[in-house]
């Protein structure tokens, strides 16, 4: 839906044309209107408009120098002029000045509604471009990131796949390491989010832990793989000549700068971002084709952890062999749970359950690890979900108790029931917000028919984007929000039809329709009969 300000000096042209656009039904507009261009640039500065619609000449400020005030802030706004009087200079400047369109008031209704559509026409192709180019950015952005992931969780899967260090791949991913050189592999976390900290949030937070690393790493080659919305792999290796006499450095000088700077990074990434950041290497460089074993290490180091496990910072590991803990559960593999938990995907979440248990070997001690692995996954959203209470503490204790579920198939079906909650409380959860912000509107709504209800008041109202707040509104009660005002305001009107002391243009200002004309006509649309036929029917 497009948003219209009608703006001239004369009342009966605005209310004209206010009521004339109001009735063009294939026109989806939502209608503001301005006496004054000084009230245009008021509303201009608190709401966006899509098409302006001013008459030139206006005293004080006219329609030209309106039209370049509103270019200098929204830019993409289309303005059409309209006249009386048939000034070929007037036009020129306008269409210079970057006007749409230009018309004459004696041109009539449907010469406005033309230019109005060939407006929308041009917002429509410009939003058209303006999302495919983002979309294309966007996409190789996201693919990029997409490939270097998968690229590194086919080096650590363990699958039997080839390993790809060809340079030519290197360059492909626009890695900033090489694989002419060993590298160092850092495994990080953050140990804890804040509470209500969205997905997309996490996402930027990551980043901007990438950003404190490079900018402490900056005299080496550095490059950050995310795995998932907690953890993350550094590569490092040391800076080349071709890159500066001041970035060259033997393997031991970048070893030893290297992990000496990442207590720093895990300082500044407490101080700016207020992130516990856990931080685990080997303390020594690897080849490419060491790397698997590398990654399954510092990952088992982090996951048995040290002290309180969290803020850890381990620069030399235990070996595989000292530490005696078998693999079973790929990074991969989980990463995938955690995503179907975090969108509320029920059916993906069981789909891939299923899967990485029917692949599990005859051994226990892969088994438990398995479900212990995904048991504290959901334990920590069961324990965000209930804001650390001890609401679920006897399910929670019932989840870490694998010897309570026997056989194997009950241990599948505990961590599904355990998800099953999440699933339906992130429901409950949004139904109940979602409920409130409607309940609130529909109260507003009845209560306020002769004031403004627009979409950009209502949006208002509730502290929610416009065009957000009509699709939700939409999605959520199945019918338009403009459609449930109409019913309202219709409903309202029948009720003081009825009561024949009040008198029919008293009863229009009171269900918010500035002319009785105007109230006649959307009441007949909707009713088939005017208001005095109807109050004549009633009465009868």
């Amino acid at each position: 839906m497009k948003r219209l300000l009608i703006v001239d000096d004369e009342p009966y042209t605005v209310d004209g044309l206010y009521e004339m656009l109001s009735n063009v039904e294939d026109l989806e507009l939502d209608l503001y209107s301005d006496y004054a261009a000084e009230d245009a640039m008021l509303r201009l500065s608190r709401s966006k408009m899509d098409i302006v619609l001013s008459d030139i000449r206006m005293p004080g400020m006219d329609g030209l120098e309106l039209q370049q005030w509103i270019r200098s802030r929204w830019p993409r706004c289309k303005v059409i002029f309209l006249t009386g009087i048939g000034d070929i200079s007037y036009l020129q400047q306008a269409l210079r000045a970057g006007g749409i369109d230009y018309i004459l008031k004696t041109e009539g209704d449907e010469a406005i509604v033309r230019a109005i559509r060939t407006a929308i026409a041009a917002l429509d192709e410009e939003a058209r471009n303006d999302q495919f180019m983002l979309r294309a950015k966007e996409q190789v952005r996201q693919e990029l990131l997409l490939l270097r992931r998968e690229w590194f969780a086919g080096l650590t899967d363990f699958a039997g796949t080839p390993l790809d260090f060809a340079e030519a791949r290197f360059r492909e991913l626009e890695l900033s390491v090489s694989s002419a050189n060993r590298v160092l592999l850092v495994l990080g976390r953050v140990d804890r989010w804040p509470e209500m900290t969205t997905s997309s949030n996490k996402t930027l937070l990551l980043y901007a832990i990438q950003n404190i690393a490079e900018e402490y790493l900056e005299q080496t080659r550095f490059q950050s793989i995310v795995l998932n919305d907690s953890q993350f792999v550094w590569l490092i290796q040391p800076g080349s000549s071709e890159e500066g006499p001041e970035l060259a450095r033997t393997w031991e000088e970048t070893l030893t700068f290297a992990t000496g700077t990442l207590d720093s990074i895990q300082a500044t990434t407490k101080a700016l971002l207020r992130l516990p950041l856990s931080l685990v290497t080997t303390g020594d460089s690897s080849d490419w084709d060491e790397i698997p074993s590398t990654y399954n290490t510092v990952k088992k180091n982090m996951i048995l952890g040290l002290g309180t496990g969290t803020e850890m910072l381990i620069l030399k590991c235990e070996s595989e062999e000292q530490l005696e803990y078998p693999h079973s559960l790929s990074v991969r593999r989980l990463a995938e749970l955690e995503a179907a938990l975090e969108t509320g995907n029920k059916d993906e979440f069981n789909e891939k359950l299923d899967a990485v248990f029917s692949m599990l070997p005859h051994q226990y001690g892969l088994y438990a690890q398995t479900y212990y692995s995904v048991a504290v996954l959901l334990l920590g959203y069961l324990m965000k979900a209930s804001g650390g209470m001890s609401d679920n503490e006897t399910m929670m204790a019932k989840l870490m108790n694998l010897g309570h579920h026997v056989p194997k198939e009950s241990a599948l079906q505990a961590l599904k029931d355990a998800a099953e909650g999440l699933f339906s409380g992130r429901m409950t959860t949004l139904d109940e917000r979602t409920n409130r912000i409607i309940h609130r509107l529909n109260q507003h709504i009845r209560e306020h028919l002769d004031g403004d209800l627009s979409l950009d008041r209502l949006s208002e109202l509730v502290h929610l984007n416009s065009s957000y707040l009509s699709t939700m509104y939409k999605q959520y009660t199945g019918r338009n929000l403009s459609d449930y005002i109409s019913f309202l305001r219709v409903e309202k009107a029948k009720e003081m039809l009825a009561d024949s002391s009040c008198k029919i243009h008293e009863i229009s200002l009171q269900v918010g329709f500035g002319t009785a004309g105007y109230f006649t006509r959307f009441f007949k649309k909707f009713t088939g009969l005017t208001p005095k036929e109807y109050r004549n029917s009633h009465l009868e």
